[in-house]
């Protein structure tokens, strides 16, 4: 009698175990299959934006090719809108950059420069970012601004001509005529090509002429 209640508490216990192990089994299937739902659901909300990023930087950039510079705008900023949706690979400079270009073309100064800070904060070892801003606070006629990013970005880019071009108009712009001398002869000396373009800036034309 022993013998066999015991063989009945076994089998029970087996029953148990085997019950645990299936609903364990279970559990374990359905965190699978919720993991990778969730990794499909997120790969597919990362594409849709990657996707949508290409198709408007694309569109943006036609649109600056044909000089239609605010259609060109709103392009680039929806494609940074999306941009900042893939959440794994937010960062594109190009994008900032080619938006703060834009805003240049269309004589919007103060949010080119923004975009152009934007650009350096996420690309700092780059030396474009450095040139557009210095270029856009020109084309606001802030000559002090101009100077001080170019001096900066000039010691970590010593050889980049457009920046002591950029420098030799703020100098000009500030009546520092042998300052402005200086740079726009280190410009001309890395590029000889700026020489011509000098020849035709309205703050360089008088300068050029005392180039050595």
């Amino acid at each position: 009698m022993t013998s066999n209640k015991n063989q009945v508490q076994e089998h029970a216990s087996t029953a148990n175990r085997d019950a645990e192990h299936a609903h364990r089994h279970k559990v374990f299937g359905i965190v699978c299959m919720t993991f990778c739902l969730a990794v499909t659901v997120l790969f597919l909300w990362i594409w849709h934006h990657q996707t949508q990023f290409n198709d408007h930087y694309r569109k943006a950039t036609f649109l600056m090719r044909n000089g239609d510079a605010e259609q060109a705008i709103a392009a680039y900023q929806t494609a940074i809108k999306n941009k900042k949706r893939t959440l794994f690979f937010t960062k594109e400079p190009s994008a900032y950059n080619n938006l703060g270009q834009a805003y240049l073309h269309a004589e919007q100064y103060a949010p080119a420069v923004t975009n152009f800070k934007k650009v350096i904060e996420m690309a700092p070892d780059v030396a474009e970012g450095y040139i557009n801003l210095t270029t856009a606070y020109l084309r606001q006629n802030l000559p002090a601004d101009a100077r001080e990013t170019c001096l900066r970005a000039l010691q970590t880019f010593p050889k980049v001509a457009p920046l002591h071009y950029n420098l030799a108009c703020a100098y000009a712009l500030e009546d520092e005529r042998q300052k402005s001398v200086n740079s726009l002869t280190q410009a001309v000396t890395l590029n000889p090509e700026l020489k011509t373009l000098a020849q035709q800036e309205g703050s360089l034309k008088e300068i050029v002429s005392e180039l050595p």
